[in-house]
This record gives structure tokens, C-alpha cells and sequence, in this order.
């Protein structure tokens, strides 16, 4: 059985928690609590000495980085509609995964973390500005992508998956999705694929910030 090394209130554990879901293979969940700085212990470094979350171990595999995850997943249990062997579909999945972690994960996924885990007298207001006119500059290059296309790669794919989680949680960090049509439609469109699942947010507090709520 596939081990998942993960916590709820990441975006990142997220993407591989709802891929198994869509391809209904059942896994043990482990959670790593980074708040706690269990990422950090020497136990854990022997898994990913990058000190990160999602991992997994599948047989004698351990594998880190969340896009490389989806990939491997998506070959391993294929065929299967989210992952395709025909190279041209291949390269656009590859292409807007790795906009996913190039462009989106470091300005949405950042900006929430700020908004969200930080302590509004620790934030750095400046760097924050930057993080969500960047992730506003992302959501625009996806808009027009989607004004045209229902997924980023033709049909849903790996490629929504990996961009989905912090577009759809950009507004806990304080950018609105409201200029961005294309994009709320095809978050409403990844809601309701068959085997979708939430990213459920713990409602208790985190470093002075609680309250959190489930997202769609």
C-alpha cells in the first residue's frame, strides 16, 4: 500500500490526496506536522532531506516534490484519463504542471501563507503586495488559457490538478478571483469531476490564526 506523508491545510499534499481520490486507490495517510517542526526531525530528513511535504513511499520508492508525485501516479495506475502517453498531451500536462510550481505555488501559495500563518506585525506588507500582483499576473495567463480551452491541456488532466488547490484558495491570501471568470468556472468544473474531494481546513487555530473554512 502507498504511504502518504502529508497534512490537511497543505495545497501541495492536497493535489496528491485528490489524484488518488479520482483514481480510487486507497493509501495510508500519514500526517507530518509542520507547525510542530516534525518536517525538521532526523526520521523525516531520511525521506526527504529537503524537509518537505508530500512524500510518498510506495514498495522500496520514496519519492518528494509534489509535481513528480502526480506524474509518477499517474503512469503507475494508467491508463487512466488524468495521465496520457501520447506525447503532445504529455508535454502540455508537463508544461502547465510545471507553470503550477514555477509561477503559481510561489506567489498564491506564498501570499497565503503570509495572510494566513503570519502574524500581521511580522508580515512584510511590501513582499506581500509583490506575492499577489504576481499571483494576479498568474491568474491572468491561466484566464486566457481557459477563456478557450473547458482544462489547461485539452480535457482535466494532471495538469488542473496541479494548479488547482492555491488558485482555488487564492482569496486566503487576499486575492480575489472575482476578475477572473475563466478561472472561477473551471474551479467549478474540477468540483464536479467524479471522486473529487475538498481540501478540509482544520477549524482550530494555527499560529494565532483560526477559523479556517472548507473550500470548494
Amino acid at each position: 500500500m502507498i504511504s502518504l506523508y502529508d497534512h490537511p491545510l497543505s495545497g501541495n499534499c492536497y493535489k496528491v490526496r485528490l489524484l488518488l481520490s479520482h483514481l480510487g486507490v486507497h493509501y495510508e495517510r500519514i500526517t507530518i506536522d509542520f507547525f510542530k517542526g516534525e518536517n525538521k526531525t532526523e526520521d523525516f530528513k531520511k525521506l526527504n532531506p529537503n524537509q518537505k511535504i508530500p512524500v510518498i513511499r510506495d514498495g522500496d520508492l520514496i519519492l518528494w516534490e509534489s509535481s513528480a508525485i502526480l506524474l509518477y501516479l499517474g503512469k503507475k495506475f494508467s491508463p487512466n484519463i488524468y495521465y496520457s502517453e501520447e506525447l503532445d498531451r504529455f508535454g502540455l500536462i508537463s508544461q502547465w504542471l510545471f507553470f503550477g510550481k514555477t509561477s503559481i505555488d510561489p506567489s498564491l501559495a506564498r501570499a497565503r501563507f503570509m495572510t494566513r500563518f503570519v502574524p500581521e506585525e511580522k508580515r512584510d506588507e511590501g513582499e506581500l503586495r509583490s506575492l499577489r500582483n504576481a499571483g494576479e499576473s498568474a491568474l491572468q495567463i491561466l484566464e486566457d488559457q481557459l477563456k478557450k480551452n473547458d482544462f489547461l491541456a485539452g480535457s482535466y488532466s494532471l495538469a488542473d490538478i496541479g494548479c488547482f488547490p492555491y488558485v482555488n484558495m487564492a482569496e486566503e491570501g487576499g486575492v480575489s478571483l472575482t476578475p477572473f471568470p475563466s478561472v472561477i468556472s473551471w474551479c467549478e468544473r474540477i468540483g464536479s469531476q467524479p471522486g473529487y474531494i475538498s481540501i478540509v481546513l482544520e477549524e482550530k487555530s494555527h499560529r494565532g490564526h483560526g477559523g479556517f473554512r472548507e473550500k470548494i
